[in-house]
């Protein structure tokens, strides 16, 4: 007899952590902008220390988001190793490892 599929849980747990990965990444780019976009138009601050402090700031955006995709890229990697459905037996086991039981 064959065992029904169902969702397996290390899959909807790494598709959550990429979702919420996800979601911090379009928050940091919105904590950037506002700063980014004053100090672009030139109106806020200017002169050669301006210039120097929006040159580090964008550095820094760039930086962080590009560890955020790293994190990302990592996270779409791993779930590409789980199938999305799993038997019932195995999704009971892959419950007792994630919860630190098996």
């Amino acid at each position: 007899m064959v065992e029904p599929m169902v969702s397996n849980p290390q899959y909807a747990r790494l598709k959550e952590l990429l979702d919420r990965t996800g979601e911090a990444v379009r928050q940091i780019r919105q904590a950037y902008l506002p700063a980014v976009h004053a100090m672009h138009d030139g109106k806020v601050w200017t002169g050669p220390t301006a210039r120097d402090w929006t040159a580090d700031l964008d550095r820094r955006q760039r930086r962080l988001l590009q560890l955020a995709q790293r994190a990302i890229t990592a996270v779409e990697q791993e779930l590409q190793r789980h199938p999305r459905e799993v038997t019932a037996a195995e999704a009971d086991q892959i419950r007792r490892r994630l919860a630190g039981r098996l």
